[in-house]
């Protein structure tokens, strides 16, 4: 299991302790009690869910970090610390952002002195338009539209607490805008800013596919790593976003699809050991084209007027290339199909050159 800002103990042992939930966007703020934890196991999951590997830190004077700190220390009690979160909250959120209820969670872990704070707005037009404010009722038909949708979390945030000091890195995630980023009604709410760039998400990409494919050399087509990574960067280049899926996908691409099982977990494990040393865990971003490059392109010319031109990380499967006795050389195209077989006009050869 990949994680994210959280680490695998407190993954595994979050409890929920308190719990409040508040509508926002229907008008005027209305304060809500602390309520009986409820459904427990289904919202520690959802939590779990919104795990992402930090990309924002607080600002130095954030009052939703010092808020949440008075929490921790006991200066306020749950349910009053939490009303003044969903309040600030509620006043951040302008009229074009969908209607939805906001849930704050306070955590206990099996790690010594250590809090987890939960944020999450979820959106439910639908839910609000059918209970009558009832907070029973309302919990009920939220769980239930939990469920039938897998995109209901619009918004969510995790802040680790350690003996009652908020650290400034924190989870941060928003559905309504691609990649890492959130929106900036949140970014002000929360008051942080972005610590990591999607430029330096993506460099730490190639050092990801670097690694992985070094420490796998031995499962490698022709035991090659240099033209290995220039494969997978080629597979990333083109896709619309980066997350761990893709790079697993350009990792095995760049093994030449193995279909053992044994190599495939082989891969798995050293590019989970990476991702997690990267900090890239559960996160999605843009590729950078210039970082993340396809491989220039390979011309042959020959002292018998052959020109080849070939992708530079073209495997041996395609094209082998065997040094004979002396200066000469045979190589060797393998292809399912050549689709363009033409001549050429000698002034277009000439202008190629």
């Amino acid at each position: 299991m990949f994680v994210g800002f959280l680490t695998e103990n407190e993954l595994s042992s979050l409890r929920i302790e308190n719990m409040v939930l508040h509508t926002v966007g229907d008008g005027n703020f209305v304060p809500q009690p602390a309520r009986q934890v409820e459904q427990a196991d289904f919202f520690a999951e959802r939590i779990r869910e919104t795990d992402t590997a930090a990309v924002f830190g607080f600002e130095k004077k954030s009052l939703t970090k010092a808020q949440i700190e008075r929490i921790a220390k006991g200066e306020d009690d749950f349910e009053t610390g939490a009303q003044n979160l969903a309040r600030e909250f509620a006043r951040f959120h302008d009229g074009t952002s969908r209607k939805g209820a906001f849930f704050i969670f306070e955590l206990a872990t099996d790690v010594p002195k250590t809090n987890i704070y939960s944020l999450i707005k979820y959106d439910y037009e639908e839910v609000v338009e059918q209970t009558d404010g009832n907070q029973e009722t309302l919990l009920r038909l939220i769980v239930q539209a939990f469920v039938a949708g897998k995109r209901s979390i619009q918004k969510a945030a995790l802040v680790r607490v350690v003996d009652g000091k908020a650290e400034m890195a924190l989870c941060a995630t928003d559905r309504m805008k691609p990649g890492a980023d959130i929106g900036d009604y949140f970014a002000s709410y929360l008051h942080v800013m972005r610590t990591r760039t999607d430029d330096e998400l993506n460099r730490e990409v190639v050092n990801v596919l670097r690694n992985t494919l070094a420490e796998r050399k031995e499962d490698l087509p022709q035991r090659d790593a240099a033209r290995a990574l220039k494969h997978a960067q080629a597979h990333l280049h083109d896709r619309t976003m980066v997350d761990e899926g893709s790079i697993r996908d350009a990792i095995l691409a760049a093994a030449g699809n193995p279909e053992d099982e044994k190599t495939i977990s082989r891969f798995d494990q050293s590019l989970r050991r990476k991702l997690k040393s990267s900090k890239l865990e559960g996160l999605s971003f843009a590729p950078n084209r210039k970082i993340l490059k396809k491989p220039g392109l390979r011309q042959l010319r020959t002292t018998e007027g052959v020109l080849i031109v070939y992708p530079d990380d073209a495997s041996a499967a395609t094209v082998s290339r065997e040094k004979l006795d002396g200066s000469g050389e045979v190589i060797t195209i393998h292809t399912k199909k050549v689709t363009d077989d033409r001549i050429v006009p000698e002034n277009a050869r000439l202008s190629a050159r």
